[in-house]
């Protein structure tokens, strides 16, 4: 992930909060009651949050309104059909169209109850990002 990182950071202004701890990764998947995927994992551990151009990841050591417990569970009771076990990575803002990640790490568009595009893992996700 650290080599899609500096790719994105040779393209456009990278913002990053600090790297969340192993006690505060573990007490978020406490909260949402969900195991986060490894590379989700990674991510906060690496850069807490981050965005660039358009983008704005959720994660944590961050305000609510990208935080990954905050934004979740708001999506998860706005929507009785939310995807159990899901966690937001990506609320883009545009017609309720939310970018949503499974523990096992596939990355996908979620837009009124449907799935859309979909990514193996976080990195393929950031690589479409800057091609």
């Amino acid at each position: 992930m650290l080599n899609t990182i500096k790719k994105i950071e040779e393209k456009f202004k990278l913002y990053k909060t600090k790297g969340a701890s192993e006690e505060i990764i573990a007490e978020a998947e406490r909260q949402l009651n969900l195991r986060f995927s490894e590379d989700y994992k990674k991510y906060l551990s690496m850069y807490g949050a981050i965005s660039f151009g358009s983008t704005e990841l959720t994660g944590l050591n961050i305000d609510c309104y990208a935080n990954v417990v905050s934004v979740t569970l708001k999506e998860a009771q706005k929507n009785k059909f939310f995807p159990k076990g899901s966690i937001v990575l990506e609320n883009t803002g545009v017609e309720g169209l939310l970018i949503l990640q499974q523990p096992d790490g596939e990355v996908y568009e979620w837009q009124n109850g449907k799935k859309g595009a979909s990514f193996r893992n976080l990195e393929e996700f950031l690589e479409s990002k800057y091609q």
